[in-house]
């Protein structure tokens, strides 16, 4: 139980819905300051763009998914929740802001850096995390499972820790920016910690409504987070990339998708697993969700790799194949199809 919900007992599901949506808009709005802060002190620490884009504000605006799975764990004790939402949430950020990005301000170049270190460095997260899911099923008696330890999680963020150095590595020197003097770093420190609260206490709602649309509809929680939460949480995601895209900044924006999600899988995914003492996945559920980013990731790569752009008819594309995962998950909370069967969505995590 979270703690909304032991403040305010059993309501309406109206009523968590509002309390969802008033959760949504604090993240937004935390999420916001969140993202704006690190960018002045990253401008005023003289970080380039590429850094900011592909790392720093990738972090930030994921703050909401780490939250979710901080919450999930220590709060709800259900690694599941927080599980849906990253791997919902690396589906949403991989097909709905490039498309978002492209329909919004136009065709939209990449470049050598973009491609050949972000996208396929990405690619190699979610293969690592398939990897782990694998041997995790090593370690058990049965094949419908996988055990991943603390070890395994650790091993996840030292992969992360990779791709910081090559990220900072491959741009210093090079792109560095000039130091702004203008910054008031204590302030600007400030409004960041009171962002962070600001996203706590809206992710913490957004997890409530979560739980109660679930129990309402009896419906898997790990279904409601793959999508409800996961699009609810990105929505940050979203904005701050089509805002670096009407800024001009369409590159940016493609990278920060690319490091954000990298971040989620590799580094906040992980840390679950850690404050969990280690999970124990359904494994019949985890690989049909890979597998379909796995594939939805290669087609972005290479889109993104001919002649270095996405244009607006395939950010089109993009957008349809989202549609297409939202309509996956619906037909298999209906039972039309069971790639994913009932049983193994309710017991992600024992």
């Amino acid at each position: 139980m979270t703690i909304v919900q032991e403040l305010i007992g059993d309501q309406s599901l109206a009523v968590w819905i509002v309390i969802g949506t008033i959760g949504f808009l604090l993240t937004w709005r935390g999420a916001n300051i969140v993202e704006s802060t690190t960018s002045k002190i990253s401008d005023h620490l003289g970080v380039s763009q590429a850094v900011q884009g592909g790392l720093i504000v990738a972090a930030a605006t994921s703050f909401p998914e780490l939250a979710i799975i901080v919450i999930s764990v220590l709060v709800l004790d259900d690694f599941g929740v927080g599980a849906g939402a990253l791997i919902g949430t690396a589906v949403f950020n991989i097909l709905v802001i490039p498309s978002a990005v492209t329909i919004t301000s136009g065709d939209t170049t990449t470049t050598q850096g973009i491609v050949y270190r972000d996208a396929i460095f990405y690619t190699v997260a979610v293969l690592a995390l398939f990897g782990v899911i694998a041997l995790g099923v090593l370690g058990t008696a049965g094949q419908q499972r996988a055990q991943i330890t603390p070890q395994m999680g650790v091993g996840l963020l030292v992969l992360y820790g990779v791709y910081v150095v090559l990220l900072v590595g491959g741009k210093s020197g090079t792109s560095a920016q000039r130091k702004t003097e203008s910054t008031n770093v204590p302030k600007q420190v400030g409004l960041f910690a009171a962002g962070l609260v600001i996203v706590l206490v809206g992710v913490e709602s957004m997890v409530s409504m979560t739980v109660q649309i679930s129990d309402a509809l009896n419906a898997p929680p790990f279904l409601i987070s793959v999508t409800v939460l996961s699009a609810m949480s990105s929505f940050p995601d979203l904005l701050v990339g089509v805002k670096m895209g009407e800024a001009g900044d369409q590159r940016a924006a493609v990278a920060n998708v690319f490091g954000t999600n990298t971040f989620n899988l590799v580094a906040a995914l992980p840390i679950g697993i850690i404050l969990a003492g280690g999970v124990s996945i359904g494994f019949l559920t985890s690989v049909p969700l890979l597998l379909f980013l796995f594939y939805t990731t290669l087609v972005v790569v290479v889109l993104a790799a001919t002649d270095f752009e996405l244009s607006t008819k395939e950010g089109y594309v993009l957008l349809a194949m989202y549609v297409g995962f939202l309509g996956w998950m619906t037909i298999e909370a209906l039972s039309v199809t069971t790639l994913l069967t009932e049983e193994t969505l309710r017991t992600i995590v024992e």
